[in-house]
Parts: structure tokens; C-alpha cells; sequence
């Protein structure tokens, strides 16, 4: 996977998105990562819906939230790295309790392996059964740095694929495969070597981040397209006959496709590519960009499942699930659409740490959601409160505009929607259960997420027959700018907050008050807008 992190850098002036990589470099990665990572990288373990619902119905979901994990460790055991050594990481990138903790079994074909906290491999992890994909001769991990492998359930259902895509007259070609830690860590260096810290993540997979230390994944393209002088990491494969059969057959034979383009970002005219309208073209439900050549082995019975949960999801609609959503369902965790990723100095405002409060790059620049042992969001014992309500102004907005005010407790949870007057706004007839994130883009429910505490506002009368119908997060409206697009948990915007909601503009009197998942908290407040 050639991996395109995306950045929300919330006291920076503009949102930053990844950015693509020349030809000449994606074909020196591999030799560049094999040299650096022997010189960087150790580590030794110390322990092995509809989108609008009916008044009645809306108004009952608008009082639930949706419910948190229940088990004890829903992300799995937490284990413990005596060192994680990548050089590159540590000091003031990224806390030293996120690079040594890991939650991710990597045997099991199932394993949930993203940016996260929570999906990240062990440093020293590299499955048993590598097998050479050229030969199924069975290797050792140090062994697969100058071969092509994979595991060797992988290895098999890959040689079918292989046979059928030449039958049908596209022979293919395997970029990359199984990659270390090590592996992985000398790639990321070389990058942030050649640019810096921040661009380097727009290219490349911090090390235990990456879907190809499992040893089930492999890049994929055909010889045809590897011919190109600009190298076989551009735009356009999935327009390919090659591309397009893989995502219709790949999963005949057990492999699945991670990223997908998110369903607002398709081309109207050719789904195999992104609109080139919008600012953003990251899929926060995934993390990255769409990659039509990356494609994991999870088993043909599991492929089967993803296949017919995907079709029941809504294709097409911002129901439709990627492969994350999938596999969040088949262990059990519930709310969320995704988790946020690591720490990492670049995505403050929008991202997660084990670390304490203090520990990490992004505490005192946009702030973190901090998460417990077992990998769940620390709920801070205060509440946050309404300050004052006034009739707001913003020329950009042709509706009212409600300013709140508020004083929110640092580790405070918030979630999507986030609105501004320059992001998503409501519109008459919208409400938080079908609210578009940005033109031309279909609405969609927010549904409430457990703990998180977003401002709400009520026209009094009501008479759009939803309980607080217009609700914002408590963040910048630049996060929304990616996160509207799928619903998850944030870290709310602390200290002495002002948060500008427009709503339609019949609006002639409102109420506002704080939620806490769904449910009201503190005093209601009312306010004139004529």
C-alpha cells in the first residue's frame, strides 16, 4: 500500500491533504527501506440507516445514544514493547506510550490494522507460515526483505488470482507484499528525510500502521501498467479492465479492497475516480485515499460476508460501508463509523494518543482524544457549560445565525456534525438526522455517539418534527471539511469557545442547550433572532 495519511491541522491557516508521489521515488522505495530500516528500526517485545427518518422515530433516536463497547478490551489485550525503536518517531513526533503499545493480533485474518492507537502491530511481529509467492518456499521475515511473500494461505489464493487474471488477458504484477516494521520504518525515514516529518506521513504509513505487516496484502497491478515510465502509483488503475475486475472478482477468491473511494467523493460520471471539485478526497472512514491496487487476503468465506454486507449497506449512498466498518461489525464495536488516528504532531485537533494529558505533540496545539488502557476515550468528570447565546452575524450565510458560548473542560469528547459559517450549515429542511456535509453530496444521520457533547438548537415552535434538530460538534468547522463524512468521536475545542451554528433562516426564536450522547444536560437557554 503506497499510503496517503491525511492532516487537519487545527491552528494551522489552511487544511492540508496528501499529495502524490513521483515514479522515481515509488520505485527506489524498496531498495531505500532495506538499507535504512538496519540502521533505524529494533524492537523487542516484553510480552508476546436512512438519512431521514419519521418525527416520532427521530425524536426516540434522538435520545439514545449509540452504545460503547461493551467488553472489557474491544480492541484486544494491550501488550507492552520493552523498545520501539524508530528514529524518526520518537522525541516529539509521537509519545513513547503510542509507539510501544499494541492491541493488534496479527494472526488473525480478521485484525483491524489502521492509524490508530488501537491498530497498531507489535514492532517485533512477523507471521510464522511467510511463504516465497514466486515458489511457496517457506521463509523467515528477515529472509522475505529481498523476496516478494506472504503468508501461505495468502500466497495460495493469490497464485488463482494470478492464473485468472491472465486467463482473462491482463497478467499481473505484485509491487509489494509483505513489509516489517523495520521494513516500513526505513520508508518512512527516507521521506521524512528528503522533505519533513508532516509531508513525509502524506506518503507513507507510520511503521504498525501498515496492512502489509500482516503478510495478507499485496499491491497489485498488471504488467501492462507497470510498463509506464511514470511509475505504477498514479491515478487510474481502477479505470482499467485490470481494475475493474479486480473489484468485481477480487473477492472470489478471499481479497478485499480497504480503500475505497469514499461514495461522496466518486466521480458522477466514472466511479473509478475522484470528483475534482472538492477540497478534500480522503476517505475518513479508511484514513487514506482510495488505492484500487491494494487488496487483503482475508479467507473466501469472510470475502463472501463483506460482499453481502456491503451490498445491504447501500452502495452509492453515504451508507456504504468500506472494509474497516465491515470488520468493526464482526467484532462487535459499535458507534463510531472509525477511530481517529495517532498523535503524531500533524493531525492535531483530530486525533487520539494513550499517552496522559501532556505527554503528546498535540496537547497545547488543537488537542487529542485520549484514550484509556483498553484503548476507549477518557470522559472527563466536568461538563462543559453555556456561557451566553446571542443572535449571531455571518455575511457568508443567508440563514440565522445562533453564537454560543461556552467554557468546555480540556479531554472533552465531541463528534460530527461539525457546522460554520464556512463549512456545513442548516438549511431549511435539513436537521442533524439528514444534513449533507458539503454540495452536491446526499444527506445523512449523525446518529448521537456515547459521551460526546455537541451544542444543540430548537426553533421554538418546533415544527420540523425532530427533537434539537440542528446540532454542531465543538470544533474548528475546518475538521468537518474530511470528518463530516462519516461519524465519529473528536476531541472538543477546550478553554473559552465560541461556536457559530446557522440554521435556516425562518427561523424567529430558538432554545439552545448541551447533549451529552443525545440526552439534554444543564439549563436551556433562549434566544431572539428577529
Amino acid at each position: 500500500m503506497r499510503a496517503r495519511v491525511f492532516m487537519v491541522g487545527i491552528t494551522a491557516a489552511a487544511l492540508v491533504v496528501a499529495c502524490k508521489r513521483s515514479a522515481a521515488d515509488e520505485a527506489s522505495d524498496a531498495a531505500l527501506a532495506l538499507t535504512t530500516a538496519r540502521l533505524d528500526a529494533s524492537a523487542v517485545l516484553a510480552d508476546a440507516g436512512a438519512p431521514a427518518a419519521k418525527a416520532a422515530a427521530s425524536s426516540a433516536k434522538a435520545a439514545t445514544a449509540a452504545p460503547a463497547p461493551t467488553s472489557p478490551d474491544p480492541y484486544g489485550v494491550a501488550k507492552t514493547a520493552s523498545r520501539a525503536s524508530c528514529a524518526v518517531l520518537g522525541g516529539k513526533h509521537v509519545a513513547e506510550r503510542d509507539l510501544k503499545t499494541s492491541f493488534v493480533d496479527g494472526d488473525d485474518l480478521l485484525a483491524i490494522v489502521n492509524r490508530a492507537p488501537t491498530g497498531q502491530l507489535a514492532p517485533d511481529y512477523a507471521p510464522s507460515d511467510l511463504v516465497d509467492i514466486r515458489n511457496g518456499k517457506p521463509l523467515s521475515a528477515s529472509e522475505c526483505e529481498r523476496f516478494q511473500c506472504l503468508r501461505r494461505e495468502a500466497a495460495s489464493a493469490l497464485d488463482e488470482l494470478l492464473a485468472q487474471m491472465k486467463k482473462e488477458g491482463f497478467p499481473g504484477k505484485v509491487e509489494s507484499a509483505f513489509r516489517s516494521y523495520g521494513n516500513q520504518c526505513g520508508t518512512f525515514g527516507n521521506w521524512s528525510r528528503k522533505s519533513n516529518f508532516c509531508e513525509a506521513t502524506e506518503q507513507s504509513a507510520l511503521p504498525g500502521h501498515s496492512q502489509h505487516q500482516l503478510g495478507t496484502t499485496v499491491d497489485l497491478f498488471t504488467e501492462e501498467w507497470a510498463k509506464d515510465p511514470r511509475g505504477v502509483f498514479r491515478e487510474g488503475f481502477g479505470c482499467t479492465d485490470a481494475g475493474r475486475w479486480l473489484r468485481e472478482h477480487a473477492t472470489d477468491y478471499g481479497f478485499v479492497m480497504p480503500y475505497p473511494i469514499h461514495p461522496d467523493d466518486r466521480h458522477p460520471r466514472q466511479k473509478c475516480v475522484a470528483r475534482w471539485d472538492i477540497p478534500i478526497n480522503i476517505n475518513p472512514r479508511t484514513g487514506y485515499r482510495f488505492e484500487h491496487w491494494h487488496i487483503r487476503f482475508v479467507g473466501k468465506d469472510a470475502a463472501a460476508r463483506f460482499t453481502k454486507a456491503l451490498a445491504a449497506s447501500g452502495v452509492g449512498t453515504p451508507h456504504e460501508i468500506s472494509v474497516e466498518q465491515w470488520l468493526r461489525s464482526e467484532k462487535g464495536l459499535v458507534g463510531p463509523d472509525a477511530e481517529l488516528p495517532v498523535c503524531d504532531g500533524c493531525n492535531c485537533g483530530a486525533c487520539s494518543t494513550l499517552a496522559a494529558p501532556g505527554e503528546n505533540a498535540c496537547d497545547k496545539k488543537g488537542g487529542a482524544l485520549h484514550l484509556d488502557a483498553h484503548g476507549k476515550p477518557l470522559v472527563p468528570s466536568e461538563a462543559p457549560s453555556i456561557e451566553g447565546v446571542a443572535k449571531g452575524k455571518g455575511r457568508k450565510w443567508r440563514g440565522k445565525v445562533v453564537e454560543v458560548k461556552l467554557d468546555v473542560p480540556a479531554g472533552t469528547i465531541t463528534q460530527t456534525p461539525i457546522v460554520g459559517l464556512d463549512g456545513a450549515g442548516y438549511t431549511t429542511g435539513a436537521t442533524f438526522d439528514a444534513l449533507a456535509p458539503y454540495p452536491e453530496t446526499e444527506p445523512r444521520a449523525y446518529a448521537p455517539l456515547a459521551d460526546a457533547w455537541v451544542v444543540a438548537v430548537e426553533p421554538a415552535p418546533n415544527d420540523t418534527g425532530v427533537a434539537w434538530p440542528y446540532r454542531a460538534g465543538i470544533a474548528p468547522a475546518i475538521t468537518g471539511q474530511i470528518y463530516n463524512r462519516a461519524n465519529v468521536l473528536l476531541p472538543a475545542r477546550g478553554g473559552a469557545t465560541t461556536l457559530r451554528v446557522p440554521i435556516p433562516s425562518g427561523v424567529r426564536k430558538a432554545k439552545v442547550v448541551l447533549l451529552r450522547g443525545g440526552v439534554a444536560h444543564g439549563q436551556e437557554r433562549a434566544v431572539e433572532l428577529d
